[in-house]
């Protein structure tokens, strides 16, 4: 663990925070590279190949078929089917609230508008092997489906090519009836490219190892991605009336994801900032995962004192969080002053665990500082927008004067008289 008072830190250090380590990519971009292609040279017979030694794939369907996935709701207890479907409602709910909005209107030249289309075909790309994230089915399929993709392809590794029920009931629930028990770099280029057993989508989504990121990397010119997750990260601002179990609680839910995992506390008092270290690191000696947690807090649980909670916020939008906690007597006052973070959880009893399974926002997230440009998954993820025009003979006119002059200011004269063409067809 790392304590730092900010007035004393040199900008190197405060650089340092900031920086924060992401993921290597250079290693794993040589290893997927002859993966990749040979998936998009050889389709099925390459798919087939690589899902046999790192999926345990044996033989059969590289797609599952739609009666599999209506019958896991099943073989499902009855609490998880319960819990499952309550996240897809409000995960339903939040997202339905989002959208762009189609608009026309008229212009002295002519009318101008734009169409809202949704993407017809997607690719979602859900991790496994060690754990069945069957939340990571519903933050991508559901906002998805209310944008109106009609096609949406789930690749995901399961287990010696058997993915578990929670997985297929959740792709259920979505409307989802294509599911191909792959996953890795292989599983990124047949999305990417298409092969016999999967066609290809227009843009990949959801989050995966390094092996995963390197590949979407690869494929990025020819399939679109979300963006490029790192590891996972939480910022809490906390005041005097924080109460540090909780505090080291939420730190513990994030360290427990990766050895780079970070949590990071940004407060006003110095009592706060050493209770919950003293709290975490009791956590830390008995926590489930408690390797890769205590690893993650050596570099990555890192305490910082400010004069003010002002100087807290002026330092989170500097960091631009992945998960942003504001735990102080009033955090809504503070709402309005956020300008980067992926998602804010306000108050006590906002933890970050509501937002990654339940709450309704989504837990696809972009980290490392990108937070400071990217916004989370949602609905206008899997929306175009297509502007239109219809120039009327006057408009064709007057904008005609306009294009010659620009035109030929940049020295493309066949632009300009292709606009003339217009006006000379009006004046006859």
């Amino acid at each position: 663990m790392l304590t730092y008072e900010l007035r004393r830190m040199s900008k190197a250090q405060v650089g340092s925070v900031v920086t924060r380590e992401g993921v290597a990519l250079d290693a794993a971009m040589l290893k997927v590279r002859p993966i990749v292609l040979a998936v998009r040279a050889k389709g099925d017979v390459a798919l087939r190949k690589y899902a046999k030694i790192f999926d345990g794939f044996k033989r059969g369907p590289l797609s599952l078929s739609k009666a599999r996935l209506r019958s896991a709701r099943k073989r499902l207890p009855a609490e998880l089917l319960i819990a499952l479907e309550t996240s897809r409602r409000r995960i339903e709910s939040f997202h339905s609230r989002q959208g762009l909005r189609p608009f026309e209107y008229d212009d002295p030249c002519g009318v101008l508008g734009q169409r809202v289309v949704p993407l017809r075909r997607i690719g979602v790309y859900v991790p496994g092997g060690t754990a069945d994230y069957v939340s990571s089915v519903l933050m991508a399929c559901v906002p998805a489906k209310i944008a109106g993709v009609r096609e949406i392809a789930v690749c995901t590794p399961g287990r010696r090519g058997q993915i578990p029920d929670s997985i297929l009931a959740a792709a259920d629930m979505c409307g989802v009836d294509e599911v191909h028990p792959i996953g890795g770099a292989h599983a990124i280029a047949a999305m990417a490219y298409g092969t016999e057993s999967v066609p290809k989508v227009q843009k990949i989504v959801g989050p995966g190892g390094v092996f995963v990121t390197a590949a979407k990397m690869l494929v990025r010119n020819d399939c679109d991605i979300d963006f490029i997750a790192g590891p996972s990260e939480i910022l809490i601002i906390a005041d005097e009336a924080s109460e540090p179990d909780l505090l080291a609680a939420d730190m513990l839910a994030q360290l427990e994801h990766d050895p780079l995992a970070r949590a990071v506390v940004v407060t006003d008092s110095r009592r706060v900032a050493l209770e919950t270290a003293g709290i975490l690191k009791r956590m830390l000696a008995t926590a489930e995962r408690s390797s890769i947690a205590r690893k993650a807090s050596e570099e990555g649980a890192i305490f910082i004192i400010v004069r003010d909670i002002s100087e807290a916020v002026d330092f989170s939008n500097l960091y631009a969080p992945e998960h942003l906690l504001i735990d102080v007597s009033a955090p809504n006052e503070l709402l309005d002053r956020i300008e980067n973070a992926g998602s804010v959880f306000l108050g006590r009893y906002s933890s970050v665990a509501f937002g990654d399974y339940c709450s309704g926002t989504n837990h696809i997230l972009p980290t490392k500082g990108a937070a400071a440009m990217m916004s989370s998954l949602s609905v206008y993820d899997f929306l175009k927008i297509i502007p239109y025009q219809n120039i009327s003979s006057g408009g064709a006119v007057k904008l005609s004067k306009v294009v010659d002059m620009l035109a030929r200011s940049e020295g493309f004269p066949a632009h300009a008289a292709a606009a003339l063409a217009r006006a000379k067809k009006v004046n006859k």
